[in-house]
């Protein structure tokens, strides 16, 4: 295989060390694997010396067979430096697996094997959809997605200590789910963010930006997390792929090798980008969508921010620029609850995504849509009581490099209250019914589980008439470090909680553990 001589893939062990079993020479059984479901993935690695061209124009899949049941799963290879191919898999049933390679070049064509996948119980797999909720395969949980704003790549490129520490501070400290980072044009150069300083008119991808990718995904999964990622940004910063031509020849190499080295990965979703109605089309949208998901061989939510209700298309409410993706993405400023709620009932089928970033920026350049923590803290409460709406969030005080991502946050409980509450208590078959109660309510229709919110509250009217038996409930104070307090057993009938002073509170009800 001829090609200049690539950095080497020092992160391809760093970066998924422990979550990566690595290739063995090829002979008889070499290729034989064993792992457990969701993760870690496994990867595998052909030599190829007599290929000639770009290398990463080479086209080569594997076909990865579950007899039981018959999934099947086809993944690109990925060119990986020197005479290497490389391809990935991750089990998403437990037994028996066979593979098959197939390609036009010889030395990648025909191979064989077989993976044997343990049952890998608690890990969350991939992102999936529960009809109009967020969702999680491995444990089919649903989840509503609080990401905070995170660094740009060059910050985390081979640099596992960062993103330890920033998983303590920001998901296990405060409490969000995931990260979102925004990869622009740095998909051909780590370093350049911007169309206009890359000199190549036919660039190949960075695998240093891969490698920083592949750290940030695998150890945010592992925390239990996801990573949002924005493709692409606005043409008026030179951040999309327009001076190449959108799903031309150098995009689609550059898709291809996004399905084959990210997409055997669980735990991620990927955005188009922001702005997109300055320089997309419909048909963009369904060109990227329809060949990423051609190539990716497992499942990931896709999608793309629109604008606002009423922007470019009066009289239609949450328009999209292409109805075929896998999320309503949307730019809501401060929405409300009641924006929630009806962003979610535009497109009941699938889920929604409050795509702006919700941030607290000092001084703030847009008073009237910027944040500041109270509305951090009830925005978080009203997208998740509204059914379950996506969400990046921010602190950017006085003197804070935005491209570093957020600061954390004065009040860290504030969130980590939230998060605790709703530990097992979002449930993927909860309706909204606020008809019984003089806040707002979640429940499961069969009425074994409630939760109720209401803000500024001495009290909260809870009409638990056809709950059919008493049952435990909580009451918690969203303002304050997260403390239950217990209401005893609730019999199913009308109740009047009164608080012991004017705060913002939840009840939960019902035997959610």
């Amino acid at each position: 295989m001829k090609a200049e001589t690539l950095p080497p893939m020092s992160c391809v062990v760093g970066s998924l060390v422990a979550a990566v079993v690595l290739a063995a020479p090829v002979c008889a059984g070499a290729l034989d694997r064993t792992g457990t479901q969701w993760a870690p993935v496994l990867e595998w690695s052909l030599e190829n010396p007599t290929f000639e061209g770009n290398p990463y124009d080479l086209i080569a899949t594997v076909t990865f067979v579950h007899p039981a049941s018959g999934e099947k799963h086809t993944t690109g290879m990925f060119y990986a430096g020197g005479s290497a191919c490389k391809f990935r898999f991750t089990g998403t049933r437990p037994g028996r697996w066979t593979f098959v390679t197939s390609g036009t070049d010889a030395d990648l064509d025909g191979k064989r094997g077989t993976v044997t996948i343990e049952p890998n119980p608690g890990v969350p797999g991939f992102v999936t959809s529960f009809g109009g909720k967020w969702g999680r395969t491995g444990t089919d949980e649903a989840f509503v997605p609080q990401l905070v704003m995170y660094d740009d790549p060059p910050a985390y490129y081979n640099n596992p200590k960062k993103i330890d520490a920033d998983i303590r501070t920001f998901l296990v400290e405060h409490g969000f789910n995931g990260f979102h980072t925004a990869v622009m044009c740095r998909w051909f150069d780590l370093e350049k963010e911007r169309s206009t300083e890359i000199d190549d008119a036919d660039p190949n991808p960075d695998p240093r930006t891969f490698e920083a990718l592949e750290l940030l995904i695998t150890k945010v999964h592992a925390a239990g997390g996801i990573v949002h990622i924005w493709a692409w940004g606005d043409e008026s910063r030179k951040q999309t792929p327009i001076r190449w031509g959108k799903n031309g020849a150098v995009d689609r190499r550059l898709q291809r090798y996004i399905a084959a080295r990210l997409g055997p990965l669980p735990g991620w979703t990927m955005g188009y980008g922001f702005d997109l109605d300055e320089w997309t089309e419909e048909e963009d949208l369904r060109e990227w969508h329809t060949y990423m998901h051609e190539h990716l061989g497992w499942s990931h939510l896709l999608g793309g921010r629109s604008v606002g209700p009423n922007k470019y298309k009066p009289g239609i409410e949450f328009p999209q620029i292409y109805e075929g993706l896998d999320y309503s993405g949307y730019e809501q400023h401060r929405p409300t609850y009641e924006a929630y709620v009806a962003a979610i009932e535009a497109r009941p089928e699938k889920p929604s995504f409050s795509e702006d970033r919700f941030r607290i920026r000092d001084p703030s350049p847009y008073p009237d849509k910027d944040y500041d923590e109270e509305m951090t803290r009830r925005g978080l409460w009203h997208s998740t009581m509204a059914g379950g709406v996506a969400n990046i969030w921010g602190h950017l005080p006085r003197g804070h490099d935005s491209s570093r991502g957020s600061a954390p946050y004065p009040h860290p409980e504030w969130i980590n209250t939230y998060a605790e509450f709703f530990k097992n208590r979002f449930l993927k078959d909860m309706v909204r019914d606020s008809a019984i109660t003089d806040g707002v309510c979640l429940k499961r229709p069969q009425g074994t589980h409630f939760v109720f919110c209401k803000e500024d509250a001495a009290s909260i009217r809870m009409d638990l008439s056809r709950m059919g038996r008493a049952r435990r409930a909580v009451a918690v104070d969203a303002k304050k470090p997260y403390e239950e307090i217990p209401l005893g057993r609730l019999a199913p009938k009308k109740h009047t909680w009164t608080a012991p002073y004017v705060s913002d509170w939840a009840v939960a009800v019902g035997d959610f553990d």
